[in-house]
């Protein structure tokens, strides 16, 4: 029984660098804990990174074949804040005055078409989906008045 609790101590401890391996640096930032890293259902589409932001909520990101962010989803409803993701936007993005600092978010999707699309709540409660070019642009922003 020991030596059952010891190995499975071991294989544990072994196991952390190498899921720490997997993801990506640029999610550094987003100080995740509690990381998971998974394959997507067919592994060469990418794998999916598990964890939560220092804020509590349970995102799922995922990557690509080439291990880029693809989307970031709220999990089991979790909602997370524009502000935890903000390392990762481009900063042309961000400094436009259209873009939802204060919101909370759902999804939030990097197209390969140079587009950032996100989906969430602002500060005022309303639903709301909005469209951005990585140059800043505002492409799309609807609520749900």
């Amino acid at each position: 029984m020991k030596q059952a609790i010891l190995t499975a101590a071991l294989l544990t401890a072994l196991a952390l660098p190498v899921a720490a391996q997997q993801v990506p640096a640029e999610l550094d930032p987003l100080g995740l804990s509690d990381v998971q890293v998974r394959d997507k259902k067919h592994s060469d589409y990418g794998r999916v990174i598990l964890g939560t932001l220092p804020g509590g909520a349970r995102i799922a990101v995922e990557l690509d074949r080439d291990g880029r962010v693809e989307e970031i989803e709220g999990r089991r409803g979790d909602r997370f804040p524009v502000s935890a993701v903000a390392p990762l936007i481009p900063e042309a993005v961000r400094a436009n005055p259209s873009w939802p600092a204060d919101a909370v978010l759902e999804k939030l999707d990097f197209d390969h078409h140079d587009r950032i699309e996100i989906e969430g709540r602002l500060a005022d409660g309303r639903e709301f989906d909005a469209e951005f070019a990585r140059d800043g642009r505002l492409i799309d922003f609807d609520t749900d008045d």
